[in-house]
């Protein structure tokens, strides 16, 4: 395999986990919440929520790094452009579209907890909703980037 391939491939791997690692900070708002009082809570959960629109973004980047990622391994290997090319051969592509879709649930019922608590109406449902689905997702997110890495073992080798 190319080096510069090699290196292309690599790039979705590297910026993943560089994202896992700011979800699991992200998390750790639900520790710090319990804790916190006052001025200091409402500039905590000011940063969760803006952490929180950052990291969707960037969660849909290094989706599109995968598909672009593939389509550039595709092309410097002689392959032409078939939209075959954006269709997930293998069990993490397909998870990581199922991820994808989660992430936007939560990210949504992290806005939606938002706007009711700012609107005085009950919230707490939703904010415990988006709490569990963050602690099924850590695990889901945990087992998904175990089958990249032998997915990219498979790609390497």
């Amino acid at each position: 395999m190319e080096i510069i391939e090699a290196l292309i491939l690599l790039l979705h791997p590297i910026a993943a986990l560089v994202i896992i690692r700011e979800f699991v900070k992200q998390r750790n708002w639900r520790k710090l919440s319990v804790s916190l009082r006052g001025s200091e809570r409402a500039k905590e959960l000011d940063n969760h929520e803006l952490q929180g629109e950052r990291l969707f973004r960037w969660v849909l980047i290094v989706v599109a790094l995968a598909f672009a990622a593939k389509v550039a391994s595709s092309l410097l290997s002689g392959k032409d452009f078939t939209l075959d090319l954006l269709i997930p051969g293998h069990f993490h592509g397909w998870a990581g579209l199922l991820g994808v879709a989660l992430m936007t649930y939560l990210w949504n019922l992290g806005r939606k907890t938002s706007a009711q608590k700012m609107a005085g109406k009950s919230f707490v449902k939703l904010k415990q909703l988006h709490g569990k689905l963050s602690d099924v997702m850590i695990g889901l997110i945990a087992i998904h980037a175990f089958l990249g890495f032998l997915y990219l073992l498979q790609l390497i080798g």
